[in-house]
C-alpha cells in the first residue's frame, strides 16, 4: 500500500525508490517547475481548508463561490477550476450530484458566454464516491470501498502520493532521482494518451452534436498526423491558455511540412491553421449553437485534433446515434462544412462553404 506523507528531500531519502513530491523538483528544474505550474494539471484537484481553491496569478479567475446550499466549510476538494469547469467533494468525499448547483463552469471568451452553475450526473444524486484519481492524481492506488481511504474520507476510493498531475505522474516517481541524480534517470516518454482519452481508443465518443471531452488521443490517432507525437505540437510543461506557449505555433509545426499551404484569401487577418482544421468540436462545459442558413451547428470549448476537412456535403460528422464520430471505410474521420466554415459565415450555407472551400489554399 502507498503510504501519502508530505514529502521533501529528507522525506526522498527514506522512501527511497517512491514519490518525492514536486518541491523537489523544483529545486534543479526550476523554470520548468514555474512553467508547468500555470498549467492546469496541478489543479485537477485541490484540497481545501474553508476557502476557495487558489489558481496562480493571471491563469483561471478561479471558483468565487461554493454550491448555493453549501459553504466553504463543507467541501473537502475541489475538482478542476482551472480553465472550464469545477465539481465539488463533500467532507466524506463524495463528490456532489444533482440537476443544479454542482457544476460550475468558468467564462468562456472564445463562446462569449458568462460563467454559470449547471448540473451534474444527476442520476447518481446526491453524490457519488470518487474514482477519478488515475487522470486527476499522482501515484494514484484504487482500493474500492473498502479501502483504505485517502485522507480517510470514505468517498474517496483510492489514495494518491500527491493531488494533481504533478511532475512525477509521468516521470514517474522520483525519489531515487532526488538522492542520485546523476545515476538514475526518469522516463522522458510522452504519456499523454494516459489521460486524453477514453474508452476504445478505435472510437471517439460524442454527445449531443460535440466530441466529449479528454478524447484527443482518440482524434489524433484517427486523424491524417496519427504518427506524430503530442509534443510536435505542445509543450507539455506550458498551458495553452493565455499566451503561455502550450501550443508552439503554425510557424513551428503546420508550417515545417504544409508550406505550400499558404491561405490565399484576401481577409485573411485572423486566420490560422487551427481556425478551420481545429475547429472547437467538443466539449468539456460549455456550448453554444450557431444557426446559419439551412441548419444549425455546435460550436464546444475545446478544438478537436481531427484536422480532416470533408467537402462531401452529405457525409454526417457523427454516428446516426450520436454516440461516435463517424468513420469511413479506412477507418478515417473528418470535420464537416459546417464546423469548418458556417460557426462563422452564419449567413451562408452548405452549398456556398463546399464551393468555396477549395479557395483557402487555392487548390484543385
Amino acid at each position: 500500500m502507498l503510504i501519502t506523507l508530505t514529502f521533501s528531500p529528507a522525506n526522498a531519502q527514506v522512501i527511497e525508490g517512491h514519490y518525492a513530491g514536486d518541491e523537489s523538483c523544483k529545486k534543479c528544474h526550476l523554470n520548468i517547475y514555474k512553467q508547468y505550474r500555470k498549467t492546469g494539471h496541478p489543479y485537477k484537484i485541490q484540497r481545501l481548508e474553508g476557502s476557495p481553491p487558489i489558481y496562480p496569478a493571471n491563469t483561471s479567475p478561479g471558483v468565487p463561490h461554493p454550491p448555493a446550499d453549501k459553504s466553504w466549510d463543507d467541501i473537502s476538494y475541489v475538482i478542476g477550476g482551472f480553465q472550464w469547469k469545477a465539481r465539488f467533494m463533500d467532507n466524506e468525499g463524495y463528490i456532489l450530484t444533482g440537476k443544479a448547483n454542482r457544476q460550475y463552469n468558468l467564462a468562456n471568451d472564445a463562446l462569449e458566454t458568462e460563467a454559470k452553475w449547471s448540473g451534474y450526473d444527476a442520476g447518481k444524486a446526491p453524490r457519488k464516491p470518487y474514482t477519478c484519481g488515475g487522470c486527476h492524481t499522482t501515484g494514484w492506488e484504487p482500493t474500492g470501498q473498502a479501502g483504505p481511504h485517502q485522507d480517510n474520507l470514505p468517498g474517496i476510493h483510492g489514495t494518491w502520493a500527491a493531488p494533481g498531475v504533478t511532475c512525477e505522474a509521468c516521470h514517474g516517481p522520483g525519489a531515487k532521482h532526488v538522492t542520485e541524480p546523476k545515476t538514475v534517470k526518469l522516463s522522458i516518454s510522452e504519456r499523454c494518451e494516459d489521460c486524453h482519452v477514453r474508452g476504445d481508443v478505435n472510437r471517439i465518443d460524442a454527445k449531443d452534436g460535440l466530441i466529449k471531452h479528454h478524447e484527443q488521443y482518440e482524434d489524433l490517432l484517427a486523424s491524417p498526423h496519427r504518427a506524430l507525437k503530442c509534443v510536435a505540437c505542445h509543450d507539455p510543461h506550458k498551458s495553452v491558455f493565455n499566451d503561455n506557449g502550450g501550443f508552439k505555433g503554425a510557424k513551428a509545426t503546420c508550417l515545417t511540412c504544409h508550406k505550400d499551404k499558404e491561405v490565399k484569401l484576401a481577409k485573411k487577418s485572423a486566420f490560422e491553421c487551427i481556425t478551420c482544421h481545429m475547429p472547437r468540436a467538443a466539449k468539456s462545459a460549455m456550448a453554444v449553437q450557431h444557426k446559419f442558413d439551412g441548419g444549425a451547428v455546435m460550436e464546444g470549448d475545446i478544438r478537436t485534433h481531427i484536422f480532416r476537412i470533408t467537402r462531401d456535403p452529405e457525409w454526417e460528422m457523427f454516428t446516426e446515434d450520436g454516440k461516435y464520430v463517424e468513420t469511413d471505410d479506412d477507418g478515417k474521420v473528418f470535420i464537416t462544412l459546417d464546423r469548418a466554415c458556417l460557426s462563422c459565415h452564419k449567413k451562408k450555407n452548405l452549398d456556398w462553404a463546399r464551393k468555396n472551400a477549395t479557395r483557402i489554399h487555392n487548390d484543385n
